[in-house]
């Protein structure tokens, strides 16, 4: 299995980027290839528009699909773009680490979501990208009650299907981390531990199964 994990957090001290490291050790201790996009660190531009193809024609209306389209059957979106559709292409799994912002992703997760999942690459009639297995790792700012859980639920499993249930993936258990500001240290690395479980139990069980066979 091949993995490629996107970050989405302004601090690299954060507990996203905490996150984020369990995931790449998890998955390098495994032997998994891993792809990796933190999207603030490279200082990726959020912002789809006609500068995300070199050759769109100058004269003609721009329609953003209509140019993703364009820009795939002309090899001619620009090297940021392009690097991450390879990493895409090859890897069997997608990984999101994010914190939830008015319930969706952060404006940079998004913008990469508009970019890099284009028309006629991703989506649409012969997509270049087969379907492959995707999972959300998410920090919130908490839940008080059952109900609060059930909305957070709600609405994470709403981002999952707008997107990735559309575009026919496999979509993975989410792993949930609410109110992280308020843990101690000890609820923090419980937490950690929680998630390395998580990916072990939810995500590597069947690729680890069949590697000790």
């Amino acid at each position: 299995m091949e993995v490629h994990l996107v970050v989405a957090h302004p601090e690299q001290h954060s507990f996203n980027l905490a996150l984020h490291k369990v995931a790449l050790d998890t998955f390098r201790k495994e032997k998994f290839k891993v792809n990796v996009s933190d999207l603030y660190e490279q200082n990726f531009n959020p912002v789809a528009g006609k500068d995300d193809t070199t050759s769109f024609p100058s004269d003609e209306y721009f329609q953003l699909a209509r140019a993703q389209r364009f820009a795939l059957a002309n090899n001619t979106f620009i090297k940021t773009i392009a690097d991450e559709q390879n990493k895409l292409l090859s890897s069997d799994l997608l990984i999101f680490q994010f914190p939830l912002w008015w319930w969706s992703f952060p404006s940079m997760l998004k913008g990469w979501v508009d970019r890099v999942l284009s028309s006629g690459f991703a989506y649409g009639k012969d997509a270049k990208l087969k379907p492959k297995k995707v999972m959300y790792s998410i920090t919130t700012g908490g839940a008080n009650s059952k109900e609060e859980l059930a909305y957070y639920q709600t609405k994470i499993d709403g981002l999952y299907q707008d997107i990735f249930g559309f575009m026919g993936w496999e979509i993975l258990p989410a792993f949930i981390a609410h109110g992280v500001q308020q843990k101690t240290n000890e609820e923090r690395q419980q937490i950690l531990a929680s998630y390395h479980k998580h990916l072990l139990e939810k995500v590597l069980a069947d690729s680890l199964e069949l590697s000790n066979t």
